[in-house]
């Protein structure tokens, strides 16, 4: 696992580095007529006046002590709740992340003023311990190790990422005609998560992709991670040849 958990790093590290040389900076948003753009930059550029606005809106991105406590309390419900649920309706042994992810999105989507206003506090809480977990993995990884061990982890790394990256620009240019900023900002969430893609749509100045990025990175969170969790299942049951 060290070793895996290595080679993954480092080619997920190296695959961010070629995405951020290809994809271009700015908004570059192709909007048709002038009219329409002069009214979006007015809406984007304008200031709100805080007497305008709900305390609702005025807490959305405020990080209080308050809003601290009831973001880590809302979390821990929503994996406690995950994990009984799980060990009731499901097969001993099965992790609780597929139900925590979908108890997670459904109360957001079907709370989403209660969960707007956590937005701020929620997204400093899940950085903090997103990178927890980084530097946690990073640390029982050794490239020495994989390179003594197991070097064919590499290439599997990098041929999974290479047989991504080609598949989804062929689709997504070949076929749908998305524009490649779309297209990086989805191969992105798709390796690294909601995090890393909604960083890179703040560093490269795509204002208006970063919600989504973070939606379609939570996304593949919810539905990959029970796909991979039962194929994981069937592969072990699977005889060594």
């Amino acid at each position: 696992m060290s070793a895996a958990i290595a080679s993954d790093n480092v080619v997920v590290a190296l695959y961010f580095g070629f995405l951020f040389y290809l994809a271009r900076e700015g908004e570059e948003e192709e909007v048709e007529g002038k009219e329409v753009a002069e009214v979006e930059n007015k809406e984007v550029d304008m200031p709100l006046d805080p007497e305008d606005m709900s305390l609702g809106e005025r807490g959305m991105d405020v990080i209080t002590m308050p809003t601290l406590a009831v973001s880590i309390t809302v979390a821990s419900c929503l994996v406690l709740l995950g994990k009984i649920l799980t060990k009731a309706v499901l097969p001993s042994g099965t992790s609780a992340l597929p139900l925590i992810s979908i108890l997670t999105v459904t109360a957001a989507t079907l709370f989403p003023r209660s969960f707007s206003n956590l937005r701020a506090t929620g997204t400093s809480i899940g950085i903090i311990f997103m990178q927890m977990f980084f530097a946690a993995s990073g640390a029982s990884g050794s490239i020495r190790l994989v390179l003594q061990s197991a070097p064919s982890l590499f290439v599997f790394s990098a041929l999974q990422i290479a047989v991504h990256f080609l598949t989804l620009m062929g689709l997504g240019r070949g076929v749908f005609r998305l524009k490649p900023r779309e297209l990086y900002l989805a191969s992105n969430a798709n390796v690294g998560g909601p995090t890393t893609a909604a960083a890179m749509a703040t560093a490269k100045g795509w204002k208006r992709l970063i919600l989504p990025a973070l939606l379609v990175g939570i996304l593949g969170y919810a539905s990959a991670t029970p796909i991979a969790l039962l194929l994981g299942q069937y592969l072990k049951r699977m005889p060594l040849r």
